[in-house]
């Protein structure tokens, strides 16, 4: 499946907004880093223990096997047990799904009594980075809480807000808890738009995007009420695209001007090649975590019809459509 013929009917060429802008440059130091796959071993498979491990279902792999690139995929079901892999230890470049793990760290070090999440920052012109968020276009000077930072970051991307909350907890410290919690593959190389010539990008794989937001989900991090706050954050996010455009029973909810019974926690990324998204989906069937990264895709373009764009929405709909009406559901 090559950029012509990309799965499912194509929506309109939209720009997205998470991720450069269109035309700037595939990473923020402008130089390709050498393939992710020579980077990093693919990672050990997430500690928690899983009633049972299967492949993906087979129209997934069609879809991956006819892809321009390399796709991952890792899913869990919580009301069946139920993991489904297709090359979820592989290295992918993270792009703005990192913004996952920076955000654990904060609530930890907050956790730790290292600062209050209503403590203040105030954004400088010298802070602002290009590409998604909205800080960028406010007055220099604006002052934010810790926690609204951190809810820019998540919400709409925002890579200032994440550089300013990177300043706050060190690049160390994130890679650090990520090994501690066995998600070793998971590694913040350096703040948006702030890359070395030649340095590699921020990584990780499914497995462990997936198992991380899967303990979030399980309130098995930090405390309960620390993974709570998290996930109301993450049920902000706005830009779903990737997880809920192909699923049907979504559409309909929104067609008929209701609140949708089916809900995301999710953090999304893209840079040119790359598309990913993470994400806790509960529906009255089903609920499920999904990570789903992707890397040397053709499509180039930042339009919502972008071929891996496309991928995703279309695996969201059937790993959906797998946990809710197949065997998946247990």
């Amino acid at each position: 499946m090559g950029c012509d013929a990309q799965p499912g009917a194509l929506l309109s060429s939209q720009r997205l907004v998470d991720g450069h802008l269109p035309g700037s440059r595939d990473y923020a130091g402008g130089h390709q880093p050498e393939p992710l796959r020579r980077l990093a071993a693919r990672s050990a498979r997430p500690a928690a223990a899983h009633v049972n491990v299967t492949s993906v279902p087979e129209e997934v792999q069609r879809l991956a096997e006819g892809f321009s690139g390399v796709l991952g995929v890792w899913s869990h079901s919580f009301t069946s047990g139920e993991t489904l892999e297709w090359n979820a230890g592989e290295v992918f470049p993270a792009a703005s799904a990192i913004k996952l793990p920076i955000l654990y760290e904060v609530y930890r070090q907050a956790g730790e009594g290292r600062f209050r999440l209503a403590d203040t920052r105030s954004v400088q012109a010298a802070d602002v980075v290009p590409g998604s968020g909205v800080l960028k276009d406010l007055t220099p000077g604006v002052a934010l809480s810790i926690r609204d930072l951190a809810t820019l970051m998540i919400v709409v991307s925002d890579n200032t807000a994440a550089n300013l909350l990177i300043d706050l907890v060190g690049i160390d410290a994130v890679n650090r808890s990520m090994r501690a919690l066995g998600l070793g593959a998971s590694v913040l190389e350096h703040k948006f738009f702030h890359a070395p010539p030649g340095a590699p990008p921020s990584r990780s794989t499914p497995a462990d995007l997936g198992s991380l937001m899967m303990q979030i989900a399980g309130r098995a991090l930090l405390t309960p009420a620390a993974c709570e706050e998290m996930l109301v954050i993450l049920r902000r996010q706005h830009y779903t695209d990737h997880i809920t455009r192909r699923i049907a029973e979504y559409d309909g909810y929104l067609e008929a001007g209701v609140e949708p019974v089916i809900t995301v926690a999710s953090k999304s990324g893209s840079i040119r090649g790359t598309r990913n998204d993470v994400a806790l989906v509960e529906s009255p069937n089903c609920r499920y975590v999904i990570a789903m990264m992707s890397r040397d895709c053709k499509d180039r373009r930042f339009y919502i019809d972008n071929e891996a764009a496309v991928l995703l929405a279309e695996v969201s709909a059937l790993v959906y459509q797998h946990f809710s009406t197949g065997r998946g559901r247990g």
